[in-house]
């Protein structure tokens, strides 16, 4: 009895460490990528701001629409 709860408590401890490790690499990834797309966001509407003929058929292309 004693010994199974030493195992799933060891198999606990690694599972918390490997969860760590993990979003220890996956949060800056995703943080890379909210940054990325605020700046294309940003970028699109100054676009849309200054030029409206070329953010519309910017925005067609990336639709898939010629």
């Amino acid at each position: 009895m004693i010994r199974s709860l030493l195992i799933l408590l060891a198999v606990g401890l690694v599972g918390m460490a490997v969860i760590g490790v993990v979003f220890s690499m996956l949060v800056p990834l995703l943080m890379f990528a909210l940054k990325v797309a605020l700046v294309l966001v940003v970028g699109y509407f100054v676009l849309r701001l200054v030029r409206p003929d070329l953010a519309d058929e910017c925005k067609r292309k990336l639709e898939g629409r010629d």
